[in-house]
């Protein structure tokens, strides 16, 4: 037996290679209802995706700077992007396919196919190369047939991408939400220093192993496919999966053909998923524009921009609030309802500036509880600053909250300012750091007192 024919055990029997026709002929219809449910699927991802990650930028991102804080976004437009192809892909398979059915209903009425010398108002100079140009009918369907099967390939090997990108993405965000808290700073640090120094050995093995002389020798060989099978742990699971689409594309398909495929593909890739990330970036911070800019418009300054989200009235269902929001804009009643928000980064500062003071052992948990109860809510009225236009407030009695459907935990409170002026007036909140001089501003919501006549 030569080197190139595969041992006994992987060919088929005649019964399973029968059955292997008959579910290859019947595929089309699978291919239909796949698509159609695929591209329903996708439509609906882009909002469950947009929920989960504003729930968790509030409630469980620890850093607001640094790769931590840019990894949610990042992975978010990649699974956006990603999104967006799967559902081209699946849309052109389904228009293909469908286009596709509707020729073999044709030819099964006409199923001579096309008769060029027939076709009326043509010369038979034009109806030679008509002939010559398009062919039968009969092979056209066959190309149109193998051009769907490998669309819908191509669709599902992306899909296992986006599990892949899923499962990287939380692997990665559960290193930094729990690893990295719990950990002291040198140490993480030298985590990092690990994690790139394997990294780096990785991907210069790949270079030195993949060369041609080295995998020409015995050892290299034996190396090249151990790497190789390091590599599938990358791939979480997938690996075996996507190895039947690529494998089967990489020995079908020239090399230079493939590669030249690969990089079209990956470069409309990239181009879309840096639009998504720019367009993400605009869409979390609405006063960030890149691509719908205006000369005397600047959204920089809270006092002279209105942030429809600081508003109760205004905000969409279901919509966190960004830093702190009251009733309304245009203020009827003499106070103002304060709702400030409680993100999960403030936590971070809290730890610093106000340490948990070490309970006496004689008290019991409950009595514990209270005790912390009441500190937590004095640091939090020591920290937060309220100011209504120029006079401060004093005591702003803050009480801890979850607002909204979302259940948002912040503070809040009603504030009965003294120094309201009919029109325009201006909130600041701003966090009080002991070891800073001047307040940290978190945000200044401007709003109008019109009172009841």
């Amino acid at each position: 037996m030569s080197d190139n024919t595969p041992p006994p055990a992987t060919q088929l029997t005649p019964d399973e290679q029968d059955k292997l026709r008959e579910l290859t002929t019947q595929s089309w219809n699978l291919e239909l209802a796949i698509s159609g449910v695929a591209m329903f699927a996708i439509l609906q991802l882009p909002d469950l995706l947009e929920s989960a990650f504003s729930y968790l930028r509030y409630n469980y991102m620890t850093h607001t700077d640094g790769a931590a804080a840019m990894l949610p976004s990042l992975a978010y437009s990649l699974i956006r992007a990603t999104c967006h192809v799967l559902f081209a892909a699946f849309l052109a398979n389904f228009v293909m396919r469908a286009f596709w059915v509707g020729l073999v209903g044709l030819l099964a009425v006409f199923p001579s196919g096309i008769h060029y010398d027939r076709i009326p108002f043509s010369t038979p100079y034009a109806q030679r190369r008509l002939a010559d140009e398009l062919g039968p009918l009969d092979r056209y369907i066959l190309w149109l047939d193998k051009r769907c099967n490998i669309v819908f390939a191509l669709a599902f090997q992306f899909v296992f991408l986006l599990v892949v990108v899923a499962l990287l993405y939380v692997l990665g965000l559960l290193i930094y939400l729990v690893v990295q808290p719990n950990v002291p700073a040198n140490v993480w640090f030298g985590v990092k220093m690990a994690l790139g120094t394997l990294v780096a050995v990785f991907y210069i093995a790949i270079i030195l192993l993949n060369q041609k002389k080295v995998k020409q020798t015995p050892r290299g060989m034996q190396l090249n496919y151990r790497l190789m099978k390091v590599g599938q742990l990358v791939l979480m699971g997938m690996y075996k999966h996507t190895s039947y689409v690529s494998n089967t594309f990489y020995s079908n398909i020239r090399p230079g053909r493939l590669f030249q495929t690969a990089a079209i593909f990956m470069l409309v890739f990239f181009v879309v998923f840096f639009l998504e990330y720019f367009n993400d970036i605009s869409r979390t911070n609405g006063r960030v524009s890149f691509f719908n800019s205006r000369h005397l418009y600047s959204a920089r300054i809270d006092s002279l921009y209105i942030e429809p989200t600081a508003y109760d009235n205004q905000r969409p269902e279901g919509a966190f609030i960004g830093v702190a929001s009251i009733q309304s804009d245009v203020i009827r009643e003499p106070y103002l309802r304060l709702f400030i928000a409680y993100p999960k980064s403030l936590d971070k500062l809290f730890r610093q500036v106000a340490p948990e003071p070490v309970w006496s052992d004689t008290l019991s948990r409950q009595a514990i509880r209270q005790q912390y109860a009441s500190w937590s809510n004095q640091q939090i009225n020591r920290l937060i600053r309220i100011t209504v236009n120029d006079s401060v407030c004093a005591r702003p009695n803050l009480l801890f909250t979850q607002a909204g459907s979302q259940e948002q935990r912040g503070w809040q409170t009603v504030l009965v300012p003294g120094n309201l002026k009919t029109g325009r007036n201006l909130l600041r909140v701003a966090l009080q750091d002991p070891r800073k001089k001047e307040a940290d501003e978190l945000v200044m919501i401007p709003f109008w007192y019109v009172p009841e006549p």
